[in-house]
């Protein structure tokens, strides 16, 4: 499903996804970029505003990739969902008549939350699969930095797995990442931690 936005006749998908451990919880799946900032709003559209207004939700979160919704007490996604659906619907199509709160992170702060994203997920998994460890070291001025560890440290195959998975999950969640650098904990040769994986902005 999707919205138009207002006046240019694009659209904006939207669809919804369960959160484990809470049935009151859902997250709403919109494009990396459709809203500049993370965490708790300080200004929502007035259609959503409203949901907020009668308790039918009682919050609402940006994250990189979706706007999470937590379902006031005593209701139903089976009878509220619908109506949550097209508010947040309408909502997406205005991203000027939302504000973020002083405390919400900027553009570095979805970028940190998109790569904590990517590390707790399938890449995450599948490089721990594998034996290895990865961890963010630094995030500024849209430059990642991160670190692999265990098997990940000197194996010849850990820029490919940075490349062919890492970066292209990150970027999907945030297409503003500048480049991505990855270092070793532990150095295989003297003077060289750097695994040489700087990743630039497409175009």
């Amino acid at each position: 499903m999707s919205a138009d936005l207002a006046g240019d006749g694009q659209s904006v998908p939207l669809h919804p996804e369960s959160v484990d451990g809470s049935d009151r919880e859902l997250r709403w799946v919109i494009p990396a970029g459709t809203l500049p900032f993370v965490g708790e709003p300080a200004r929502i559209p007035a259609v959503l505003q409203a949901l907020l207004d009668d308790g039918t939700i009682e919050s609402v979160t940006v994250e990189p990739v979706a706007i999470r919704t937590r379902l006031g007490a005593d209701r139903s996604w089976r009878v509220e969902g619908a109506r949550a659906r097209n508010a947040l619907l309408s909502a997406v199509t205005v991203p000027q008549h939302w504000a973020a709160n002083p405390t919400a992170g900027g553009a570095d702060s979805v970028l940190r939350m998109a790569v904590h994203e990517v590390i707790d997920g399938e890449v995450g998994l599948y490089i721990r699969s594998h034996g290895g460890a990865i961890e963010l070291v630094d995030v500024h001025d849209g430059v990642v930095e991160v670190r692999l560890d265990g098997a990940c440290a000197h194996c010849p195959s850990s820029e490919v797995t940075l490349t062919s998975r890492f970066e292209r999950a990150v970027r999907a969640r945030c297409p503003a990442v500048v480049s991505i650098s990855a270092q070793t904990s532990k150095p295989a040769h003297p003077g060289r931690t750097w695994l040489g994986l700087t990743l630039g902005r497409r175009r």
